[in-house]
């Protein structure tokens, strides 16, 4: 199934006009990784981000991408960030400064169909296994962590969470690794629901950040410090409310 582009930008008040930023950017165009396929989540971070940004004067366009091509855009510099990754994202991709205030928390899962795989917690867990192993390409974190520990040759990656799922399902991998906000998702779908995929562990729970083209430092800076007044208000939560109950 092809994953549909979530594309969506607001337009803000008179109020915070041109003024608000002088030289600094008043329109941008942030990649993200998280679209429509990934449920509510995707709903959540526009209500987020177009409030957050809002607030700073700048019209924002959220432009969704599979995560490798994400990764491509900002590296090359055709978009001025990236909406949602990880607190580690930094390390690979050097174009980009990570917003200090995390947007949301995730789980990095590992699932599995076999009923005879029993997983420990955290990445140790998959330390020497056997089993084939797959994760999403575009997600040079997790790569790297998984690299650690499965042995070469037991780990391979995929294009799209689908693909992931559906080798799951015919055998054709043991363990499929990604973030649980996209899985659990596509678990609800009539082709996944009632296959026996499940949560073998949680590998991690971390931070998902806003990234910012290095031109953008400053408005980082200020767009950290709003998204802290919004997570202590409430705000955020009540929009995770209304993100859930949108159809």
């Amino acid at each position: 199934m092809r994953r549909r582009a979530f594309v969506t930008g607001i337009t803000v008040s008179a109020l915070a006009g041109p003024q608000a930023w002088g030289a600094e950017a008043h329109h941008l165009i942030m990649a993200s990784v998280v679209t429509d396929n990934d449920g509510f989540a995707a709903r959540w971070l526009a209500l987020i981000y177009h409030d957050a940004f809002g607030q700073l004067g700048v019209t924002l366009e959220i432009r969704g991408f599979p995560a490798a091509r994400a990764a491509a855009e900002a590296a090359a510099g055709n978009v001025d960030g990236e909406l949602a990754r990880s607190y580690d994202y930094a390390a690979v991709q050097p174009t980009l400064i990570r917003v200090t205030e995390p947007t949301l928390f995730a789980d990095t899962v590992a699932y599995v169909k076999r009923a005879d795989v029993r997983l420990a917690p955290g990445w140790e867990g998959l330390r020497d296994t056997r089993y084939r192993v797959e994760y999403r390409l575009g997600y040079p974190v997790m790569a790297r962590k998984l690299a650690l520990v499965v042995p070469a040759g037991g780990l391979t990656d995929v294009r799209n969470a689908e693909t992931g799922l559906r080798k799951l399902v015919r055998g054709r991998s043991d363990i499929y690794v990604d973030v649980a906000y996209t899985v659990d998702s596509l678990l609800e779908r009539s082709e996944f629901r009632g296959v026996g995929i499940r949560r073998a562990a949680v590998l991690e729970h971390g931070t998902i950040h806003a990234f910012l083209n290095r031109r953008h430092a400053n408005l980082a800076r200020r767009l950290s410090a709003v998204l802290k007044k919004m997570h202590d208000s409430g705000q955020i939560e009540r929009y995770r409310q209304q993100a859930l109950h949108q159809n």
